[in-house]
């Protein structure tokens, strides 16, 4: 797997560094170099992180109706 493909195969930063046996670091500036960023390449992690479940849950946790605490003004 070439590292220019991270956005197609959706690998993330720390599992090229284990496919590929380099550095955080040293992918982190391989892909800097030579990662073009793309309004496609935008939207697909806008797309991810919009269905994450973990974003999902956050925002469950924001906008459900809160009850107000003992002693507060109503």
């Amino acid at each position: 797997m070439a590292n220019g493909h991270r956005g197609r195969v959706r690998c993330t930063t720390p599992q090229i560094a284990a496919i590929t046996g380099h550095s955080l670091k040293t992918v982190t500036a391989i892909l800097d170099k030579y990662l073009a960023r793309t309004r496609v390449l935008a939207g697909e992690a806008v797309t991810l992180f919009e269905n994450a479940k973990s974003t999902k849950f956050a925002n469950r946790l924001q906008t459900r109706t809160q009850k107000p605490l003992k002693g507060d003004a109503k």
